[in-house]
């Protein structure tokens, strides 16, 4: 709690028109998304973007690019391969710089990254970096100017200097408030709703999170499980698939609503002749990109339908039953009798019958199997 009293109340009270899209930009989810927009208008630029490197254990850092209306294609295009040889991947702290204060138009005319500029029409840069030294997180903010538009001037540096204080209190208070904790939200709301085994992946196939169902799975490693964190099958013959269809998803271009973001295999299972039906997507990611080591795929798995009873919540919500017939249900869809099944919940039979019948008029159906089937159509079509 120390830290956080570092940036005080009337430090924070800055007469200056972005201060408070600033400091609350602390607490947006993706953050200072309206910063961005906001800052196209105070320097007079189509867009703007900002990159922040975030330190892991296991590696130096996970980067995420938050951006306003940025071309796709541009920000993937330097992502991958622009940011190697540019003058302007990390500058010094607290310092705004253009274009032409970090390399010479001779200079930059060797580099790929010149390459780059021209493809998207580039003419100009402005950015700083600020850094925290405690969280290690770097934040680069980067303004452009396109085509015919006028170079940088004095007035413009200026104004951007103006805010590289505020930025550097306010990364303060992200470090503080927020470290490490929207990767993690971000993963707890993709993951948060499946009632099916669900793990995400990266574009090296390490699993990033799973959630209960899917770290059963991998530990009981029938069919697919963990090797040194990546995810892996028992088949090298479904090892191929999976690698195939997953690659072939991180290819398709990220704005092209044409293609079918989703593919579906089938994976042997070591335990019994069954397969594990394997459902993979993008990860939606609305306004942050990550680089990489960041989430790529979502993969579902579900195996016959004993592998996949749905949650309690979701049978009353879907049936109308009441919390007593879920429970029923979700014994009889595990595969149990209906004695059985009065037997792990601690009823009579006559009580489990009554309860079955009352489900019946609910559903619509009138055999026991009928049900089964009902309930795992319905569940099975929910995640594809």
């Amino acid at each position: 709690m120390g830290r956080i009293t570092e940036v005080s109340v009337s430090e924070i009270r800055v007469a200056h028109p972005l201060s408070q899209a600033i400091y609350e930009g602390v607490l947006e989810k993706p953050p200072w998304k309206t910063l961005l927009k906001y800052l196209e208008d105070f320097m007079q630029v189509p867009s703007a973007t900002m990159v922040m490197r975030r330190p892991r254990l296991s590696d130096p850092g996970l980067t995420m690019y938050l951006y306003s209306d940025s071309d796709m294609g541009a920000l993937e295009d330097f992502r991958t391969r622009a940011h190697i040889d540019s003058p302007f991947a990390e500058l010094p702290e607290k310092k705004v710089f253009t274009l032409y204060d970090r390399v010479t138009p001779s200079e930059l005319k060797t580099l790929e990254f010149h390459e780059y500029l021209n493809a998207y029409n580039v003419s100009d840069l402005i950015g700083f970096d600020v850094y925290d030294e405690q969280s290690h997180i770097r934040l680069r903010l980067r303004l452009v100017r396109i085509g015919d538009a006028p170079a940088f001037s004095r007035e413009d540096r200026t104004r951007l200097e103006s805010i590289v204080p505020l930025m550097s209190k306010a990364l303060k208070l992200y470090s503080a408030y927020t470290h490490n904790s929207f990767i993690e939200e971000l993963y707890e709301e993709l993951l948060g709703s499946m009632d099916i085994a669900s793990v995400i992946l990266n574009a090296k196939l390490e699993v990033l999170s799973a959630n209960n169902q899917a770290k059963q799975i991998l530990t009981s490693e029938d069919g697919v499980f963990l090797r040194r964190n990546s995810l892996r099958c028992s088949q090298s013959s479904d090892q191929q698939k999976l690698e195939a269809a997953c690659h072939e998803l991180m290819g398709i271009p990220r704005g092209d609503e044409r293609a079918r973001h989703t593919r579906s295999i089938s994976i042997d299972r070591t335990s019994s002749d069954t397969k594990w039906d394997v459902h993979i997507r993008i990860v939606e990611k609305q306004d942050v990109v990550f680089g990489e080591g960041g989430p790529e795929l979502i993969l579902l798995l579900r195996g016959p339908v004993r592998d996949c009873v749905p949650s309690q919540s979701r049978l009353i919500e879907k049936f109308r039953v009441t919390p007593a017939e879920a429970k029923l249900i979700a014994h009889l869809v595990d595969g149990l009798t209906l004695t059985a099944a009065a037997g792990a919940l601690g009823v009579s039979r006559n009580t489990a019958r009554a309860q079955l019948s009352s489900i019946f008029t609910k559903t619509g159906v009138n055999r026991q199997n009928q049900l089964v089937k009902l309930v795992s159509d319905a569940f099975a079509t929910h995640w594809q």
